[in-house]
């Protein structure tokens, strides 16, 4: 890759597409409704679970002009999701502003293992043991994701909270929780 061309992918003017399709979401919090999926290539977590190993090596993606991916999203959906690989990896400042220029609502799946960057309505974050959130992504997630891996079962807990204390909903759950022996959530 050329030296401008580096610059490009660090300023998020590029970014390693993986790929990018139109879908129904399959899990969380937003499941069964339509979204667009942009996966960025590029994450150094390296996660022995990890269901798209190829998406590691940014490399082997190809430096796509963050005008082409936000025009194409936008034709098939009013809500985008970007996932990876590790998004963060990269700036996503350039793709988020293009995108909310253009009315999109932005969800971000991250193991929040990199600085906050970019505008995000929804944060899902799926923290990892080799590489802890930062404290912004973890303060700002909507949404916690959990990977359980044993030698017998690999499944994923999602468990949709909300940060923001004074939320009666929030409250209520955590009363709930621990009222019935559950775990009282993080604060």
């Amino acid at each position: 890759m050329s030296k401008t061309m580096q610059e490009q992918v660090n300023e998020g003017v590029l970014l390693p597409l993986m790929e990018a399709f139109y879908t129904i979401q399959g899990e969380g919090f937003h499941k069964g409704t339509a979204a667009y999926f942009i996966r960025v290539g590029g994450c150094d977590v390296g996660c022995h679970w990890c269901d798209v190993k190829e998406s590691w090596d940014a490399e082997k993606h190809p430096p796509t002009v963050t005008e082409k991916i936000v025009d194409n999203a936008t034709k098939y959906s009013d809500t985008v999701v970007i996932t990876g690989g590790e998004p963060l990896t990269w700036d996503m400042t350039e793709l988020t502003t293009q995108l909310k220029a253009k009315g999109a609502k932005l969800h971000i799946e991250t193991s929040g293992a990199y600085q906050l960057s970019g505008v995000w309505d929804w944060i899902c974050l799926s923290p990892k043991k080799l590489k802890l959130p930062t404290q912004e992504v973890y303060d700002k997630a909507n949404e916690l994701k959990v990977i359980v891996f044993t030698p017998i079962i690999l499944c994923s807990i999602t468990i949709f909270y909300v940060l923001f204390i004074a939320n009666p909903v929030y409250e209520s759950t955590a009363k709930i929780m621990s009222s019935s022996g559950g775990v009282e959530p993080a604060r």
